[in-house]
C-alpha cells in the first residue's frame, strides 16, 4: 500500500553571525584565537563552545559594545 501523506517540509534556518572581539580585550582575542584554532582542527563543537562563551563575556563586561 502506497504512502499518500504529503511530505512535510522542512526549511534551513540561518545561524546568527559570530560574535565579533571587542578591540584591545584580552579576553575577547582569547576566545577569537580559541575559536580559529578549533575551526582548523575541524572541531565544530569547539568553535560552538568559543562563540557561547564570547557572548557570554561580552553581555557581561561590554553590553554598550556588543556587535
Amino acid at each position: 500500500m502506497a504512502n499518500t501523506e504529503t511530505p512535510k517540509e522542512y526549511g534551513l534556518t540561518e545561524l546568527p553571525p559570530e560574535p565579533k572581539p571587542v578591540p584591545s580585550c584580552k579576553i575577547c582575542l582569547g576566545f577569537s584565537v580559541r575559536r580559529g584554532n578549533a575551526r582548523s582542527r575541524g572541531d565544530y563543537s569547539g568553535v560552538s563552545d568559543a562563540n557561547v562563551e564570547m557572548r557570554r563575556h561580552q553581555r557581561g563586561a561590554h553590553p554598550e559594545d556588543r556587535l
